[in-house]
Order: C-alpha cells, then structure tokens, then sequence
C-alpha cells in the first residue's frame, strides 16, 4: 500500500471515529462503550499525526497502529453488543462504520 493511500485511510478511520464518538457523548452509551470509544479516538488521533508526519520508518508503525486500532474496535463492538438495546442505532452505525474502516485497512495491509 502507497503511502498517499494509507495517510487516507488512516484519515477516513479518525473522520469514522470521530463520529462515533460524538454519538457516544450524545448518546446514552454506558460506561464500557465509552472508554473503549474514548481509546479508540486516541488511537485514531496519534496514527493520523504519524501519517501526517510522513516519516520513513512510520510505514510499520503505522501497521501497529492499525492494529491495534482495530483490537479497541473489536472491544467498542463487543461493548455495543453487550450493551443491547440500551445503545441507539445512530451510536451502533457509528461504532460499526469505524470498526468496518479499520478492519478493511487491515486486511489491506496483510496482504501485501
């Protein structure tokens, strides 16, 4: 993957958190979802910087960060599934979309 193409990827997951941190705040979200979204969102932020920053050993860095983006991912899904009924469709949509970006990222990644 072209470096231009990861730094917009990257992108597109913080503009897909950022959203799904919103909903969260708005939301009625409990205690678990927000923490693991709250994470997330720093996640997000730092790997955005990184790519920004364009430096040459941050191609694998930013693999890591993908990575690791897409396990707190995994723990807002779970969070929202645990949570039911109680978390309203606009948070689930948002956590999904985010979560759906990373894993797409991911995958990606790996088969290169």
């Amino acid at each position: 993957m072209q470096a231009d193409q990861l730094k917009q990827s990257i992108h597109r997951i913080e503009e897909c958190v950022d959203e799904a941190k919103r909903a969260v705040e708005q939301g009625n979200a409990p205690a678990e979802l927000r923490q693991s979204v709250d994470s997330l969102h720093q996640q997000a932020r730092q790997a955005q910087q990184q790519a920004d920053s364009g430096q040459q050993q941050g191609q694998e860095s930013l693999r890591n960060a993908v990575m690791q983006m897409e396990q707190e991912g995994d723990r807002a899904m779970q969070a929202c599934r645990n949570a039911g009924n109680s978390v309203d469709p606009q948070t689930q949509q948002a956590v999904k979309r985010a979560h759906d970006e990373i894993s797409g990222l991911k995958k990606q990644i790996q088969m290169q």
